[in-house]
């Protein structure tokens, strides 16, 4: 009997509500989720070629884990299919819009999501096969 494998997800923020809500969210799925707090925590756990994460959900606001950056390492991971979702409690501009569409972004949702939103927005962007270029 084949064992299915359990999709992995890894967080990389340090807000308590992004985390706590994406917890609640994925309350009794298949998913796992993985918690970094750094940029180096999560450029670690994406490039351990054991770890086979499916998903990254990034903040993109905080300055010292560099979400911008660690979005472009993502993309540099022998490790590609990575899917990327960011988080900001920003109102997104065009040229926000469109740096995060270049650099393979899925969705861009805000921090405050509740987690029917959370779980929903996961769902879909693991369906997905094609980034938003």
């Amino acid at each position: 009997m084949r064992k299915i494998r359990q999709t992995k997800l890894v967080l990389v923020a340090a807000k308590e509500d992004v985390l706590n809500n994406l917890r609640d969210a994925l309350a009794n799925t298949n998913l796992a989720l993985l918690h970094a707090q750094t940029k180096h925590e999560a450029v670690a756990l994406l490039a351990e070629p054991e770890s086979k994460i499916d998903l990254a959900i990034i903040d993109l606001e905080l300055p010292d884990l560099g979400g911008w950056d660690l979005i472009e390492q993502i993309t540099w991971l022998p490790q590609k299919s990575v899917k990327i979702i960011a988080t900001t409690s920003s109102v997104c501009s065009e040229p926000f819009l469109g740096k995060a569409m270049e650099l393979g972004v899925y969705a861009i949702v805000p921090a405050g999501l509740p987690p029917v939103g959370w779980r929903k927005t996961v769902e879909e962007v693991l369906a997905k096969t094609e980034t938003v270029h």
